[in-house]
């Protein structure tokens, strides 16, 4: 009886350190957190981008007709 529960705990003491070493191994790999980073950044400048369109278009400006007058002033004070 003694020998059959020393039996049952190592099975269950290596079943418990593989699912451990398993489940580790698949928390600290980092694949692809950059490039979800990275879609995270480029949603936030999609979503500041149409706030900023929505208010120059709503104050009576067009958001591209002020982007193409500040690129036109900064090449020609590149010019200067």
């Amino acid at each position: 009886m003694k020998k059959k529960l020393i039996e049952i705990r190592e099975k269950v003491n290596n079943s418990l350190t593989s699912m451990y070493f398993g489940l580790k191994g698949r928390v600290a790999n980092e694949k692809g957190v950059s490039t979800i980073e990275w879609v995270g950044l480029a949603a936030v400048i999609i979503a500041l981008m149409f706030a900023l369109a929505t208010a120059m278009k709503t104050s009576g400006g067009d958001l591209s007709e002020v982007i193409i007058t500040k690129l036109k002033e900064m090449i020609e004070g590149i010019n200067s």
